[in-house]
């Protein structure tokens, strides 16, 4: 059997763990949604709850909406994936962490395989990355996936 296809997670393979990016995301970045959004007391107590549901489930959104389920979220919080999917859309720093790499660039454009990515964080998120790293041609919709296409409605 032939391979086809070639899937790439998006972060920390499609960009280097080392640009700082995935801890700019997964720390102070997330930890103000969870104070401004959903009613955290504090960056600490967020992080608690996150860092606690993160280790479980392999994502922040996953992890969340399990926390909600679970009544670990501030009284009268609500949590939907597209209010994260808009934060980290709109308010995380790409262009300060990421950039295109032009050789990666090249070389996926040569490859003769379908390319698809996935990530386990929104795919708003995901298009925002792609975009920023050069990448959203080789990737168009239907080819691209964020945590709520693989999550039960």
């Amino acid at each position: 059997m032939a391979v086809t296809t070639l899937i790439f997670d998006i972060d920390d393979t499609l960009y280097d763990v080392g640009t700082g990016f995935t801890a700019h995301r997964n720390g102070d970045a997330v930890f103000s949604f969870m104070v401004s959004k959903l009613g955290f007391a504090s960056m600490a107590e967020a992080q608690v709850v996150r860092d606690e549901f993160f280790a479980k489930h392999h994502s922040t959104v996953k992890g969340l909406t399990v926390a909600e389920s679970e009544g670990r979220l501030p009284a009268g919080a609500h949590f939907e994936a597209e209010m994260l999917a808009e934060w980290w859309a709109e308010g995380l720093d790409f262009t300060g962490y990421l950039r295109p790499d032009e050789e990666t660039i090249a070389s996926l454009r040569r490859c003769p395989l379908k390319l698809v990515a996935f990530t386990n964080g929104p795919k708003r998120y995901a298009a925002r990355v792609l975009e920023t790293l050069g990448l959203r041609e080789l990737f168009p919709d239907g080819r691209f996936f964020g945590v709520e296409d693989v999550m039960p409605a």
